[in-house]
């Protein structure tokens, strides 16, 4: 039986960031997607860390007097060219926690993804090579993600 390729949805967002501008541009579209350990892995042969998150699409999120819609979506990110990674305020063997995913920076010849709740991922690469792909249909959601500077 040959095996048929998904089809990806129509409006799957694919990005790469290969330097800060780009990664500002990739960490908007990731604000707020929410991150369950159980969904990391770091690939220390093809130095490759990758994770699994349910992305928040802000850029079909639609919020009026008469309707909310909001969506989240499944996205993989990958880091391309990790040496080690290093936790904060987590471990890896803490599978069923969930995190929001405040912000994507690179400094210092790593990527830092920072979440709530004080938690940080340090991922120390040679150079900048972070890609993210949303895969399956999105699915709806009543939350729309708040942040302090929300509240009146």
């Amino acid at each position: 039986m040959d095996s048929v390729a998904p089809v990806p949805e129509p409006d799957a967002l694919k990005l790469r960031a290969v330097d800060v501008e780009d990664l500002a541009v990739v960490a908007a579209f990731l604000q707020d997607a929410i991150v369950n350990v159980s969904e990391m892995a770091y690939l220390p042969e093809e130095r490759r860390f990758v994770l699994v998150v349910s992305r928040f699409r802000w850029e079909r999120a639609v919020k009026n007097d008469a309707v909310d819609v909001f969506e989240r979506v499944s996205c993989a990110i990958t880091v391309e060219g990790v040496d080690r990674p290093k936790y904060r305020g987590f471990t890896i063997k803490e599978r069923g926690r969930l995190m929001p995913l405040l912000t994507a920076t690179y400094e210092d010849r790593a990527v830092l993804l920072t979440f709530g709740g004080g938690a940080a991922l340090k991922l120390a690469t040679d150079s900048l090579d972070l890609r993210i792909e949303d895969f399956g249909p999105g699915w709806p959601t009543k939350q729309l993600p708040q942040h302090e500077d929300d509240v009146p």
